[in-house]
């Protein structure tokens, strides 16, 4: 009898809380989610810019973190008070399990940026009705949606793999797409992007950006005479950069993970050492030190003060060092010395006399440290890789992403 009442109970109650669901999903309108159809509107279309947004950087910092780790910028030793993460030891080791979860929460969020970008080119396409007067909200849509869906594929080319040697990804539970034709692909949205440009107010800064970003992509594929068209119409000395944001509420990973938030990855030891070799590197290789439980004195990255700091995706100073690579493999070593003295006396830092492909790798290695660029450059320049031969070279694409793709082996 003591069964039954108890079963009675429960089904009551489980009727109640149906019940309840019912009531709140009726609300018109909705209080606690927002409707699809809501969002074909062209008073939305900010909100949707927003989002997409939001997911680059919360997509970036936590990218720029790993792909570190990864590389030879950062490493993980649990004797540096608060390094606790076993994925992070993982990936800084190049031994990753598919169901590490440090890669997991990226590859979901890339996932959501790729989504959330090529959605809204949908939206515009298909769904929002634009009346007389609303055309530059429907270029500004396009325009977003064509740069972040370009910057989610070059995510997906440059950081994550199908092995520890096969880069690329996939799309919509799509076949694997390897790197280079991922790479195609982020090319085309991101030219796509240029087409709507013109109704910007600063449409020139953001037709440098995309160039300075496709001359990146070039590089990466080895199409040294497009990048160099492509850079040469890029930023200049004296642009800003083009920056994932960051705040409070959506804190920088890099400060959370591997700064003064939280230490769990530290710099390697040779950033010290370019600091020690000359002290004005400190301008540009910014450190924090932090003593470690075995009491030997650790450095972090201080080049992310806050929760709040920016992160650069692509700068004057980076586009200039692609420019003196391609100088470089020209012949041109005048020009390619030009370009990193310039890049150097935007520092305050004296010029350098002679330049070679080694000179140009350390110069890129203390310029760009802690923005997730180093692992690009170990990849394709003979001699940089660290690790072993049959470590991980990109993160891998996740198990759970394995498991429900069935175009995936």
């Amino acid at each position: 009898m003591k069964i039954k009442i108890t079963l009675t109970f429960v089904f009551i109650f489980l009727l109640f809380l149906l019940s309840c669901e019912d009531w709140v999903s009726n609300v018109d309108p909705l209080i606690d989610r927002v409707e699809d159809e809501r969002l074909n509107s062209p008073d939305q279309v900010g909100f949707l810019i927003l989002g997409i947004k939001t997911r680059f950087a919360t997509t970036h910092d936590r990218l720029m973190v790993l792909s570190d780790l990864l590389s030879d910028q950062l490493f993980f030793d649990t004797n540096v008070p608060n390094a606790t993460y076993p994925t992070f030891a993982e990936i800084d080791q190049g031994n990753i399990r598919l169901d590490n979860n440090s890669v997991d929460g990226v590859f979901y969020d890339l996932g959501e940026l790729r989504f959330f970008a090529d959605d809204l080119v949908r939206r515009v396409n298909e769904n929002i009705e634009f009346a007389e007067g609303e055309e530059s909200i429907k270029k500004d849509a396009l325009f977003n949606g064509y740069l972040y869906g370009g910057i989610a594929r070059y995510f997906y080319a440059a950081y994550f793999g199908l092995n520890p040697d096969e880069g690329g990804g996939t799309i919509d539970n799509g076949p694997f797409i390897p790197s280079d034709a991922m790479y195609d692909s982020a090319l085309v949205r991101l030219d796509k992007a240029l087409e709507h440009v013109n109704h910007l107010n600063d449409k020139d800064y953001w037709t440098k950006v995309i160039n300075s970003i496709k001359a990146r992509i070039y590089l990466l594929k080895g199409d040294y005479a497009n990048a160099k068209t492509c850079a040469e119409n890029g930023l200049v000395s004296g642009d800003a950069p083009f920056q994932s944001l960051h705040s409070s509420e959506s804190d920088n990973y890099y400060w959370q993970q591997a700064g003064a938030g939280r230490t769990q990855c530290v710099a390697d030891w040779r950033f010290k050492e370019y600091i020690d070799e000359s002290p004005l590197e400190a301008s540009r290789v910014k450190l924090d030190s932090i003593m470690g439980n075995n009491g030997v004195m650790y450095y972090r990255q201080g080049k992310y003060p806050q929760k709040e700091s920016p992160i650069d995706f692509i700068s004057w100073q980076e586009n200039n060092l692609i420019l003196a690579e391609i100088a470089l493999r020209n012949g041109d070593n005048a020009t390619a010395l030009n370009l990193v003295n310039e890049v150097r006396q935007s520092h305050g830092l004296s010029d350098l006399t002679e330049i070679d492909m080694e000179t140009l790798m350390i110069e890129k290695d203390k310029e760009l440290c802690f923005t997730g660029l180093r692992l690009l450059d170990q990849r394709r320049i003979e001699g940089l890789w660290h690790l072993p031969a049959d470590a991980w070279k990109y993160l891998p694409i996740t198990e759970g992403e394995r498991n429900i793709n069935p175009n995936i082996d």
